[in-house]
């Protein structure tokens, strides 16, 4: 899919450099809302391998993983994925780079995103854990129009635990 600046495309081996550039690019950007990392995260054969895996996952139908590609640089810019595909549920996760939120890509990338999925997996319901002080992404779930569960769940977060809130978004 393309947008004005950038496009959204589905992962595959030819982006092995350009995902791992994105993660240790952004590494200091995305390390406050993501889980602590293994010790070889930031190397370009743990990328190689995640991807594989990740690659695998989806020919199972089990995850489906986008990139959000840059036109100008033709670089990564974020991504956005929906894991643990079952009994029509998954659950999404996102991010974008320092440099490119709050541009409005999030948003279009994920209204898209959740119509593929809705049509090619018959997704009935999209989950997303946000958590609670991550006001950007509080403020994105709520102007895709996901509803909160009233549910939480703590999970580790950069070595400490947070407190994550579950939205869900049903196919209309």
């Amino acid at each position: 899919m393309e947008f004005n600046n950038f496009k959204l495309e589905i992962i595959s081996s030819k982006y092995y450099h350009s995902i791992y550039n994105y993660y240790k690019s952004n590494k200091e950007h995305l390390e406050p809302w993501e889980p602590t990392r293994a010790k070889d995260y930031y190397t370009l054969d743990f990328h190689i391998k995640r991807t594989d895996e990740r690659l695998d996952l989806m020919k199972k139908n089990q995850s489906m993983h986008f990139i959000l590609i840059n036109n100008i640089e033709d670089e990564i810019i974020g991504v956005c994925n929906y894991t643990h595909i079952n009994g029509g549920e998954c659950w999404l996760g996102y991010s974008i780079s320092k440099l490119n939120q709050g541009l409005g890509y999030m948003y279009k990338t994920v209204i898209n995103a959740n119509k593929h999925m809705f049509n090619k997996y018959n997704i009935k319901k999209i989950n997303a854990g946000i958590i609670t002080k991550n006001q950007r992404s509080l403020k994105l779930i709520n102007q895709l129009s996901f509803e909160s569960t009233g549910k939480f769940v703590e999970k580790e977060i950069n070595h400490k635990v947070e407190k994550l809130e579950i939205f869900s978004f049903s196919n209309p």
